[in-house]
């Protein structure tokens, strides 16, 4: 699988939050939690997965779902299934 290169701007992202974990586990003693490590990379303010702004669904995000595929809802599609 080939990816995409991330922009200038999505890496130097990225190495802040790597540098605000690197000092949360040098300020732990060499360690951290997996708990607080997935806390950080998902939820550290301004940094953090889904806590830093960028657009996470549709086509400008980061994936797609069904619903968003299609102009059926799930709902609709589940009634006709049922039937």
């Amino acid at each position: 699988m080939n990816l995409p290169a991330p922009s200038p701007e999505a890496s130097a992202h990225s190495l802040t939050l790597v540098a605000a974990i690197a000092s949360e586990i040098g300020a732990g003693g060499g360690w951290i939690s997996f708990a607080r490590f997935m806390e950080m990379a998902l939820y550290q303010p301004g940094l953090g997965y889904y806590s830093a702004g960028a657009r996470k669904f549709g086509a400008a995000g980061d994936f797609v779902t069904a619903p968003e595929m299609t102009p059926i809802s799930a709902a609709r599609w589940h009634a006709r299934w049922r039937k």
